[in-house]
C-alpha cells in the first residue's frame, strides 16, 4: 500500500524517533518499504540509520547514500524507485502519531476519488474553525493557509508522476508547489485530525535552516500563487490580493522571528548568569 520516503540530512539527533514512530504504527502491515536516502549528511546520521535498520528489519528498507543533492531531487529520486501504489512522506526531523497511516488509509479506502491527502489540527483558515473530518479545499483556501505540511501528505504514486514530481530547481516553497498541482485532479483533500508532530527539537523560523531563511520562503510563496494563476486555478484580482496579502505574512514573520531570537537570547544570558 504505502511506500515511506525519507529524505535525510544531518538529522543524528532526530532520525531514531522519526524511525521509532514509522515501525510504531497501529497498521504497519500497511507499510510496503520504507525508502532512506542520506543526502550527504556530514554527520554522524549514517551509523544511526544503520544501526536502526540493522535491528529492525520487520518492514522492507532500502537504504541510499548519496552526495548533496537537495531535498527535492532526493524525493524524487526515492518516489520514482518506489513499488508501492501510495507514497507517505516523512522527513527526518519529524514523527508520526501511531495512528497517521491508519485514519488515512481509512479516508483513502472509503472515498476512492482521492489521490491526495494530508492531515491537519487544529484546521483553521483566516477566522474560521473547522471540525475534526475530511475536507476538500480549494486553490484560494490553499493561498490563504500553506497546507499541509509534508510529513502528514499520502499521494498516488502514479499521478505524482503525470503531474511531474516536484521542482528540483526550487529549495523554498517546493512542497506547496508539487501538492497544489493536484488540484488539476480535482483531488486536494485534508484530514482535520492531530497525526503529525513537526521540527522535533527545533524552533521554527528561529533556527538554522530552510525554515528560517524568511525571505526566500516569501519569495517561493509568490511563485507558488503566481503559478495557480498560470494554471487557470484562481482569478487575476484573487492573485493580486494574495501578493498583498503576502507581503503582510513575511512582515508578520520577520517580527516573530526577530521576537524568538531577543527571548531565547534572553534566556541564555540568563542561564548563563546562574553558572
Amino acid at each position: 500500500m504505502f511506500s515511506v520516503v525519507i529524505p535525510a540530512y544531518n538529522c543524528e539527533k532526530t532520525i531514531y524517533e522519526t524511525l521509532e514512530s514509522v515501525f510504531g504504527q497501529t497498521r504497519r502491515d500497511l507499510i510496503d518499504e520504507i525508502i532512506i536516502i542520506n543526502d550527504g549528511s556530514s554527520d554522524n546520521s549514517d551509523t544511526i540509520i544503520r544501526c536502526y535498520l540493522k535491528e529492525h528489519s520487520e518492514i522492507k528498507s532500502i537504504y541510499i547514500m548519496q552526495e548533496n543533492k537537495g531535498g527535492s531531487r532526493t524525493r524524487n529520486t526515492a518516489i520514482r524507485m518506489a513499488s508501492a501504489e501510495w507514497i507517505a512522506l516523512l522527513d527526518a526531523d519529524d514523527i508520526w502519531l501511531p495512528n497517521k497511516l491508519e485514519r488515512q488509509w481509512e479516508c483513502i479506502h472509503n472515498n476512492p476519488e482521492i489521490c491526495f491527502l494530508g492531515c491537519i489540527y487544529p484546521f483553521k483558515i483566516l477566522f474560521r474553525k473547522y471540525k475534526a473530518g475530511l475536507y476538500k479545499i480549494t486553490p484560494e483556501q490553499l493561498c490563504i493557509r500553506n497546507m499541509p505540511s509534508t510529513p502528514s501528505v499520502v499521494f498516488k504514486k502514479s499521478v505524482g508522476l503525470e503531474l511531474g514530481l516536484y521542482n528540483e530547481a526550487m529549495k523554498y516553497g517546493e512542497d506547496i508547489n508539487f501538492f497544489q498541482k493536484f488540484f488539476l485532479r480535482d483531488s486536494y483533500f485534508i484530514l482535520a485530525e492531530e497525526l503529525i508532530r513537526i521540527s522535533v527539537g527545533k524552533r521554527y523560523f528561529a533556527e538554522s535552516g530552510l525554515s528560517s531563511d524568511l525571505l526566500s520562503m516569501h519569495k517561493g510563496r509568490n511563485k507558488n500563487t503566481e503559478e495557480l494563476y498560470e494554471m487557470g486555478l484562481i482569478s487575476k484580482s484573487f492573485f493580486h490580493l494574495m501578493l498583498i496579502m503576502n507581503e503582510l505574512k513575511f512582515v508578520r514573520r520577520q517580527g516573530i522571528k526577530k521576537l524568538t531570537n531577543i527571548r531565547y537570547k534572553d534566556m541564555g544570558d540568563k542561564k548563563n548568569k546562574l553558572l
